[in-house]
């Protein structure tokens, strides 16, 4: 039987757009349900009935965007039932706390969904206030409550530091309220200022200031002790769960799984034919409802990988792992001793950056400091 593929669908609409995010959304408070929905159920189908997506069925299905839970249970039952996959299959779904109620969640769970994604990103009202987020501390306490009743027993809370305006006191505030829900899994990000958004404006004319250096260090060391002593054990660079509790579809961005990306903006990843294959869909909803009603899917840009490049993107991925990078799996793919391919690699060892661990290289928790910088060094 052929390997289970990562399924990801996007839904690119907010309430509003936050000022700090540079994904693929767009405002709307009433977005086109049932016409987006048919058209993901043909895109879908028209992937799985040709290679390399034929004949396989999906191991994890994430419902992102934007805001999913946007949708009604009926629409995302709709999806599902469409989607092929095992009884075992995760099935995520993330949601804005001040968007979900009992009985939408309970529609969800009905549906097939069975772990919900909560974008708390903060639990002090200033702070949620300068993120542009439209939700309250509150309405996250009470969206994982009503989670609970409505049979979810693997939520995970997104939270996000080094904010502008935050101080380490605050962090560890956040920390103490977001572990006090219980959660299986955590996901805490810092902030990034992404090209072309209103925070990355805010900066350069001097309405916003970065947290400094050391203390943006100092919450993430205080992020990793924290959740660390209440249970949660890092698996990625950004993510935290229970024994048992990692998410499998963010495990296959950085295994090397094929995955595949459904709705406007939406990436895919086949690593067949040798070395692989990138490609990404329509951006603009409208665009992309168009491609597939014309031809069933909405390709706008197709890469073909060199084999330097899938060697490069083996590597980065598999260093966001705290597992690291299989030397053994890498030899096997490529042909070549990792060393070998990538001699700097002694030389990272020798700045205590990375590691040898049996059969894998993995990030140092000094390297951990400086993840982007050592993964850099690859491309």
């Amino acid at each position: 039987m052929s390997a289970p593929f990562a399924l990801y669908v996007h839904v690119p609409w907010c309430r509003h757009v936050c000022p700090y995010c540079d994904f693929n959304v767009y405002a709307s408070s009433a977005p086109p349900e049932g016409e987006y929905t048919a058209a993901l159920v043909a895109e879908l189908a028209a992937h799985t009935a040709r290679p390399p997506f034929a004949g396989r069925s999906a191991g994890s299905v994430y419902l992102g965007g934007g805001t999913p839970s946007l949708f009604s249970g009926d629409a995302i039952a709709t999806l599902l039932d469409a989607v092929p996959r095992g009884a075992e299959a995760e099935v995520t779904l993330e949601a804005n706390p001040g968007t979900v109620s009992r009985g939408t969640l309970a529609a969800y769970r009905a549906a097939g969904v069975n772990r919900l994604s909560l974008g708390a990103q903060s639990f002090h009202p200033p702070l949620l206030a300068t993120l542009g987020r439209d939700h309250t501390p509150n309405d996250t306490r009470r969206a994982v409550d009503t989670a609970r009743a409505a049979g979810f027993d693997n939520v995970s809370l997104d939270l996000i530091y080094a904010v502008p305006g935050q101080t380490l006191a605050h962090c560890e505030a956040d920390l103490a309220a977001a572990t006090a829900l219980a959660p299986e899994h955590v996901s805490a990000y810092a902030l990034t200022w992404e090209p072309g958004t209103p925070f990355q404006r805010h900066r350069a004319s001097g309405r916003l200031t970065p947290v400094g250096e050391d203390d943006e260090a100092a919450m993430a060391a205080a992020v990793a002790e924290h959740l660390r002593s209440a249970g949660l054990e890092r698996y990625e660079i950004s993510s935290w769960a229970r024994p048992g509790r990692e998410s499998r579809h963010n495990g296959s961005y950085w295994n090397g799984t094929d995955y595949l990306g459904i709705g406007a903006g939406a990436h895919s990843y086949a690593a067949t034919p040798f070395p692989g294959r990138r490609w990404r869909n329509e951006r603009v909803p409208a665009a992309w409802r168009a491609a597939v009603a014309a031809s069933g899917t909405a390709i706008a840009a197709d890469d073909v990988l060199t084999e330097a490049e899938a060697r490069s993107e083996a590597c980065f991925t598999g260093l966001r792992r705290i597992a690291g990078i299989d030397v053994a799996a890498f030899a096997e793919r490529f042909g070549v001793a990792l060393e070998d391919a990538f001699p700097h690699v002694a030389r990272l060892v020798d700045d205590g950056l990375v590691e040898r661990a049996g059969q894998r290289v993995r990030l140092t928790a000094r390297g951990l400091l400086f993840a982007d910088s050592v993964a850099s060094t690859f491309v």
